[in-house]
C-alpha cells in the first residue's frame, strides 16, 4: 500500500512548492472573495410582507330588473424568499386571512393559505404546489411567446404580444397584444421609482350559454406595477403598489351583463402598515387612471350566483389574461410580481369559486389603496368610467376567425 503520508512530506520539500504555492494563493484571492460573496449571497433569505385586496363583481340586468354578485378578500401575505442555486430560488407565501365558507372544505382545501413555488433566472415556475400546475404552465408559455421588448429608458411605449395558439383552447383568441408605458415617479425616502402599465387590446372569448349553445363575451385587461427601479441591478423584488382590472360584458341569455375582477396591493412592513412612499408626484394619479379603476363597490340589493360563462371560460381567461399583463409589466426583472400575481390568482380562484367567507368591510379597490397608503390618499386614481369596449361595435362577430373551434377538448386548469 502506498504510503501518503510519506508522499505529502516529499511534496512539502520540493524547492519551488511553497513559491507555487503562494502564487496561486495570490491569484485566487479576487475570486475566492467572489466565489464567498456568492455563496453568503445564496445563503440569505428575505422575507417581504404585501396586502392584497381583490374583489369579484357581477350584474345582470334584463329590462328593469337586475341582479348582483360581489365578493371581496383582503389577505395579508408574508413572503419569504430562500435562493437554492446561481439560477433558482424557492418562494413560500403565507397569510391566515383566507376563511374558507364551509369547515367541512379545510381538508379538501389544505392550501388555500400557502403557496410554494421554484423560479428559475429565466423566470419560469418550476415545482409549484399541485393547485398551481395551470398557472404554471400559463406564466412559463407566456414568456416563452412574449413578442416585444421594453426599452431600456423609462419614459416609453411600446407593444408586446403573446401567442396563445400555444394552449389550444377553442374559446381563447391566437393573440393577445398589450401597449406597455413606464413612466419614472420620485419619492423622498425611496428616490426614484418606475411605473409600468399594461393595457391589452379588447378581445373575445367563447363561452358556454347559461341556457344551450355558446356566445361570445368581450374582455379587456389592465395593470399597473409600481417597482424600485433596483430590482434592475439587483434582483431585489420591491413592488410598492400595484393594480389590476379585468373586464368582461356579454348580452348572452337575453341579458346584458358585466363581470369585472380587479385586485389591488401594496407593501407593508412586518406590522402590515404601508410602506413610506412619502413624496409620490401627482403624475402616478393619471397614469393609474387610465387602466379605469371603479370608484365604487355596486350595491347588492337582489344577490345571485355567477353565470356558468364567468365560472368557467371566463375564469381561465381572467387568469391568463393577468398573467400576460404581469410578464408584460416585468418584461427582463427577474420575478418582481410572480408572487403577488400567485397570490392573487389563488384568492380569485378560491372566490370564484364561492369557497370563502368575505371580507367584513366593503370597499373598492381603488379606495383601499387611498386609504391604507397615505401618500396616494391625495390622488383621484379611480377611472370612473370602465374599460371601452366599443371597438367591438363595428366588429360582427362572423368576421372573427381566431377561435380554435374545432378544439373540442378545451384547455381546462
Amino acid at each position: 500500500m502506498r504510503n501518503t503520508a510519506a508522499t505529502k512530506d516529499i511534496v512539502f520539500l520540493q524547492p519551488d512548492f511553497w513559491l507555487r504555492f503562494l502564487l496561486a494563493v495570490v491569484i485566487s484571492l479576487p475570486g475566492g472573495q467572489i466565489v464567498y460573496g456568492q455563496q453568503q449571497r445564496l445563503s440569505e433569505q428575505r422575507t417581504d410582507y404585501f396586502k392584497l385586496v381583490s374583489t369579484v363583481e357581477y350584474i345582470a340586468k334584463q329590462g328593469n330588473e337586475s341582479r348582483q354578485y360581489r365578493h371581496q378578500a383582503e389577505p395579508w401575505f408574508m413572503v419569504t424568499t430562500v435562493p437554492q442555486t446561481n439560477e433558482q430560488r424557492h418562494y413560500h407565501l403565507i397569510t391566515n386571512d383566507l376563511k374558507l365558507q364551509d369547515a367541512n372544505l379545510q381538508q379538501k382545501y389544505q392550501y388555500a393559505s400557502e403557496i410554494n413555488y421554484d423560479l428559475t433566472e429565466k423566470r419560469l415556475m418550476t415545482g409549484v404546489d399541485a393547485d398551481l400546475i395551470h398557472l404554471q404552465k400559463m406564466n412559463n408559455e407566456c414568456i416563452k411567446s412574449i413578442d416585444g421588448k421594453a426599452p431600456k429608458e423609462v419614459g416609453k411605449t411600446w407593444t408586446c404580444r403573446f401567442n396563445l395558439g400555444t394552449f389550444n383552447h377553442y374559446s381563447l383568441p391566437d393573440e393577445l397584444k398589450f401597449t406597455v408605458t413606464s413612466i419614472k415617479v420620485r419619492t423622498d425616502e425611496l428616490g426614484d421609482l418606475v411605473a409600468v402599465r399594461a393595457i391589452s387590446d379588447p378581445f373575445l372569448v367563447k363561452a358556454a350559454a347559461q341556457t344551450e349553445g355558446y356566445g361570445f363575451v368581450k374582455c379587456k385587461i389592465a395593470s399597473v406595477y409600481l417597482f424600485d427601479p433596483n430590482v434592475y441591478r439587483t434582483n431585489e423584488e420591491d413592488i410598492y403598489a400595484s393594480a389590476m382590472v379585468f373586464l368582461a360584458t356579454t348580452k348572452m341569455d337575453g341579458m346584458t351583463q358585466q363581470y369585472r375582477y380587479e385586485f389591488g396591493t401594496y407593501k407593508t412592513d412586518a406590522n402590515a402598515k404601508a410602506i413610506d412612499m412619502n413624496g409620490l408626484g401627482f403624475e402616478l394619479e393619471g397614469f393609474v387612471r387610465e387602466i379605469r379603476l371603479i370608484p365604487q363597490p355596486i350595491e347588492v340589493d337582489k344577490p345571485c350566483g355567477l353565470p356558468m360563462w364567468a365560472k368557467s371560460e371566463i375564469v381561465n381567461a381572467a387568469q391568463l389574461a393577468s398573467t400576460c399583463a404581469a410578464v408584460a409589466c416585468e418584461q427582463d426583472i427577474v420575478n418582481p410580481v410572480a408572487s403577488i400575481y400567485l397570490a392573487a390568482a389563488r384568492t380569485y380562484q378560491l372566490q370564484d369559486e364561492c369557497l370563502l367567507i368575505p371580507a367584513p368591510c366593503e370597499r373598492s379597490v381603488c379606495q383601499a389603496l387611498r386609504y391604507d397608503v397615505e401618500e396616494i390618499y391625495p390622488m383621484d386614481i379611480c377611472g370612473g368610467k370602465p374599460l371601452p369596449l366599443w371597438p367591438f361595435v363595428a366588429i360582427p362577430l362572423a368576421t372573427i376567425h381566431h377561435h380554435h373551434h374545432h378544439d373540442k377538448s378545451p384547455y381546462k386548469p
